[in-house]
């Protein structure tokens, strides 16, 4: 499997214009799972996604996820990035460790 960790950020004052975008943002094709969201409401709000993707589909998760973050670049000051994840079994191999 490949994990995604998407993380968005944007001001407070445009949490209503976030929450209206929602329903209209792309859908995520069924192979793409939803694992966890999560919010850290700080001076900017800071969203975490956790997605799993079967390896053979993780081109095309990917491409699906930026998509859906991008339904929300109207709104100003919202940032997205999305990070490929290795479990530590991976990265140390790698590093010739695993």
């Amino acid at each position: 499997m490949t994990y995604f960790l998407g993380t968005s950020t944007f001001p407070p004052h445009k949490a209503a214009e976030v929450g209206k975008a929602l329903p209209n943002l792309p859908k995520l094709p069924d192979f793409v799972k939803q694992l966890f969201i999560f919010v850290v409401p700080s001076i900017d709000i800071k969203g975490y996604g956790l997605f799993e993707v079967p390896d053979d589909k993780a081109h095309e998760g990917y491409v699906a996820l930026t998509k859906r973050f991008t339904g929300y670049f109207g709104i100003e000051g919202y940032k997205f990035t999305i990070e490929p994840l290795l479990t530590a079994k991976e990265a140390l191999a790698l590093l010739g460790l695993g």
